[in-house]
């Protein structure tokens, strides 16, 4: 006879005393859900809070996104301090600090041996200036992580909508950058401006890890960490870690969440009074977040 398909089976589960649990064994840790964080991420999660200063050229004409086309005579800091930035950043317990060693204009804050169009050619410290390298050796010294940004898009770079031309460009950029300043444990990039370029995303991803294993890649769409949807310092309700990559697009992904539960602070320095430094030494919270960032009250209340 044909088993009829309304067929059910019934499972009893007995309490079941083992004689390892007479002994005092600790009880076997029930199988994790995959996919696991890696070792990196968990880190960069631990880390909880990270400070982002986007200085620049955009700093000098008090722009978001530049024209690659300001003089770099513009990039004049009196008194940059580098050191000034990571030790307010430490103050209010951020573990790790990121910079705009490239943005969307080109200008470079190093002195890149592929372009002019960077500190190399400005009036600060006579041309001799290399904000990335002064920004590591403070990291360095109050034993906070790096990260650097690296922007795809160049409005500057000629070679900018050249598939192989452009793409040997940015990873030459990338490479001194991942090179000559020690460990980074981020590197940031953008999807802005892709609609006029093929980037080689898996190229430089495999050069990244090559060249910086600790180093997390952060972008819309990972691979090992991405944007939140917000630069409001908070992530949306609600924000998984986890995430479907099978339609996740560098460039195309901007309601779609996730820097996960890291609170990213973007600091904008565009007016004078933050030129050059931060002034938010030995300051308490109220003091800082007014300095540094306009947050919610949701945010602050997070923070303290």
């Amino acid at each position: 006879m044909a088993r009829s398909s309304n067929y059910f089976a019934v499972l009893l589960f007995f309490p079941y005393l083992s004689l390892g649990s007479q002994r005092g064994l600790k009880t076997t840790p029930p199988l994790p859900i995959a996919p696991l964080p890696s070792a990196k991420q968990l880190a960069w999660q631990q880390g909880e809070m990270a400070m982002f200063f986007h200085f620049g050229m955009n700093t000098f004409t008090d722009s978001e996104w530049g024209l690659g086309r300001e003089n770099p005579s513009i990039f004049s800091p009196t008194a940059l301090d580098a050191r000034q930035w990571v030790a307010s950043a430490v103050a209010a317990g951020f573990s790790r600090v990121v910079l705009t060693a490239k943005h969307h204009d080109g200008f470079c804050l190093w002195p890149s041996s592929y372009t002019n169009y960077s500190v190399r050619s400005s009036p600060w410290l006579d041309g001799e200036g290399d904000v990335v390298a002064e920004l590591a050796a403070a990291a360095k010294e109050f034993g906070i992580d790096l990260g650097l940004y690296l922007s795809p898009w160049d409005r500057h770079e000629p070679s900018y909508g050249k598939t192989l031309e452009y793409n040997e460009y940015y990873l030459g950029q990338m490479t001194e950058l991942l090179t000559l300043y020690g460990d980074i444990q981020e590197v940031w990039l953008d999807g802005a401006g892709k609609t006029d370029m093929v980037y080689l995303f898996d190229t430089w991803f495999q050069l990244i890890h090559q060249l910086q294993p600790k180093a997390l890649i952060f972008s819309e769409a990972g691979p090992d960490c991405r944007w939140s949807g917000n630069e409001n310092g908070i992530a949306g309700t609600t924000c998984w870690s986890l995430f479907n990559k099978s339609s996740a697009v560098i460039g195309g992904t901007e309601t779609q969440c996730v820097h996960a539960n890291l609170i990213s602070f973007q600091v904008q320095m565009p007016n004078i009074e933050r030129k050059n430094k931060i002034n938010a030494s030995e300051k308490t919270w109220e003091e800082l977040h007014t300095v540094l960032f306009s947050v919610s009250p949701k945010t602050e209340q997070i923070l303290q």
